[in-house]
Order: structure tokens, then C-alpha cells, then sequence
């Protein structure tokens, strides 16, 4: 486990993910339907954990859609671009003012904010 819940609850996700395509090929192994079941307990808990239920609906992203993205470098957020979908977790994003992009996890994105930005006055 790391520091960051929100990390943890995407790898027990990704977890989950590789049991259930295990499940596939062996649907009555019984270990893994245990752990199915545990790794879902597990993400329902961090969920409550992080103040969210199940049944909170999260951002529907899709591509061409404008938000707020987790640059991979600084870990700040700027507004940018939804390009493509890496899977169910990650994307890749052009960030609109520096014409750059970086592959940026779902949970890393928010919706765009209107911020009016600081402006020095001169002396």
C-alpha cells in the first residue's frame, strides 16, 4: 500500500480487473473467486474511505473533452485535452497552453474550473 489512497484504490481495481480475466479462462477456480470477492470488499471500503459509495456517479470522460489533468512531472493540475483512452484507468492528454502531452490516470482528472488568474500590478 502506498501513501495515496486514490493510487491504492486504482491498483485493487486493476487487481480486480486481472482476477476477473483469470476467472475467464478458469470460472470455477475457487481461490479466485475469493479473491474476487475480497478485492471487491476491499475497493467498497476505500471508496467509503475516500467519502464516495458505489453508487456515487463519477465523471463520464470522452475524447475531446476539456478537464483539468494531473501533469506527470510536477503533479499539478492544467487544463488539457482528453486525445485517447489507455484502457478503463489511464488517457492521453494534450495540455492546451504548453501543446505537450502525457498519459494521465482517470482519477487524476477533474472538471475544467474557471480560475481568474493573478495578475501583479505594477508599483
Amino acid at each position: 500500500m502506498s501513501d495515496d489512497p486514490q493510487l491504492d484504490l486504482l491498483n485493487h481495481k486493476l487487481q480486480l480487473q486481472q482476477v476477473e480475466a483469470a476467472l475467464e479462462l478458469d470460472p470455477e477456480n475457487g481461490e479466485l473467486l475469493q479473491l474476487k470477492r475480497d478485492l471487491e470488499e476491499v475497493i467498497k471500503l476505500s471508496l467509503e474511505l475516500l467519502g464516495r459509495t458505489s453508487d456515487t456517479p463519477e465523471v463520464s470522460w470522452n475524447v475531446g473533452d476539456q478537464c483539468m489533468a494531473m501533469c506527470s512531472r510536477d503533479k499539478l493540475y492544467y487544463r488539457a485535452t482528453i486525445l485517447e483512452f489507455l484502457g478503463d484507468v489511464s488517457c492521453v492528454v494534450n495540455f492546451d497552453m504548453y501543446d505537450t502531452t502525457d498519459v494521465c490516470q482517470l482519477c487524476h482528472l477533474k472538471p475544467v474550473t474557471t480560475v481568474t488568474p493573478i495578475v501583479k500590478k505594477k508599483k
